[in-house]
């Protein structure tokens, strides 16, 4: 056996790579693959956790990095059948880790493993280059937002730099927009996935719920990581299962909260008090209340062009930046 090693990167924290490293592990699993996940985001290691797995004061990824554990010993199960070497909070062993070693700890799991999957850090430190180096492929994630976006450039003209291999782009949180499909057209071929943005997906419940888009989304880029088109679940179910029907909505209650009409719908006169403030809006003279909310109405209008017009400028320089990755 000689697994597969790819680092999930994207420079901006939060945009789902630890997300992205756990439901790929699931989609794999569930399809029979042997999956081993390591958290080398070493300064703030979360993988664990989310996965509920808590070494308690059992070896984790930094004390293989410190030389004072095996990789054996600081590989956890977790309940989806997949493995985890999870990482510590822990300042001291923070600092003791060589990220440099991990490319002797790497090696062996592609004998035991048909996909190690790498959830990096964020930044452009010392430890992020260890992965993308190692790796056989680098996914980069990011969001429509053009902050993401940039980061995510960043990270592979860093890759690029150090001799991995940018596999493409994972567009997550993806919505019905402008933004997201221009990110979508801009790179085109190079996007492996758009996968719906979520909100049951949580820090607390970080794998997406069976059948859903986001688990349909993820199991399609798991597929395209190892070669198929699609993958056939063998050992669980995670993204073909029949979703539940959901919960029936209340039947709206009539509102007549407000209503003083009589029952045979006969019109009210009017608020004489209502009235009277109207036509005392309707007869300001031009140089009253009316001109200078306009005129404020056009000053805002105009700072907001400008405004947008940067923000343009941002985004098309950010796109045009992860897309010469590719080229």
């Amino acid at each position: 056996m000689s697994g597969r090693v790819f680092a999930i990167g994207g420079g901006k924290g939060g945009v789902g790579k630890t997300t992205a490293v756990s439901n790929l592990a699931t989609a794999l699993s569930a399809a029979g693959y042997d999956v081993v996940a390591l958290d080398v985001d070493l300064g703030m290691s979360n993988l664990g956790p989310v996965l509920g797995i808590q070494p308690d004061g059992g070896p984790t990824i930094h004390n293989v990095l410190a030389g004072d554990a095996g990789i054996s010993e600081a590989t956890y199960e977790t309940e989806r059948g997949f493995s985890v070497i999870p990482g510590t909070q822990a300042l001291d062993e923070y600092a003791a880790a060589d990220p440099s070693r991990l490319q002797y700890t790497t090696g062996p799991l592609t004998e035991e493993y048909d996909v190690i999957l790498l959830d990096t850090s964020a930044g452009l430190s010392n430890e992020v280059i260890s992965p993308l180096r190692i790796a056989d492929g680098v996914v980069l994630v990011t969001t429509p937002d053009v902050v993401a976006i940039r980061d995510a450039a960043k990270t592979g003209e860093l890759a690029a730099r150090v001799g991995g291999t940018v596999e493409g782009v994972v567009v997550n949180q993806a919505r019905e927009d402008e933004e997201t499909r221009e990110l979508i057209d801009e790179l085109g071929d190079e996007v492996l996935a758009a996968v719906p943005k979520d909100d049951t997906i949580t820090m607390t419940h970080i794998v997406a719920r069976t059948a859903s888009p986001a688990a349909a989304a993820f199991s399609d880029l798991a597929g395209t990581l190892v070669g198929v088109n699609q993958l056939e679940e063998t050992h669980g179910a995670y993204a073909t299962q029949a979703a539940p029907a959901p919960d029936p909505e209340p039947e709206p209650e009539p509102d007549s909260a407000g209503d003083d009409r009589p029952a045979d719908g006969t019109p009210q006169p009017a608020d004489t008090a209502a009235e009277s403030e109207q036509t005392t809006a309707e007869t300001d003279s031009e140089s009253g209340p009316i001109a200078t909310a306009a005129y404020d109405q056009e000053q805002a209008e105009t700072e907001s062009f400008f405004t947008e017009q940067r923000e343009e400028e941002k985004r098309a320089s950010a796109l045009g930046r992860l897309r010469r990755i590719f080229e």
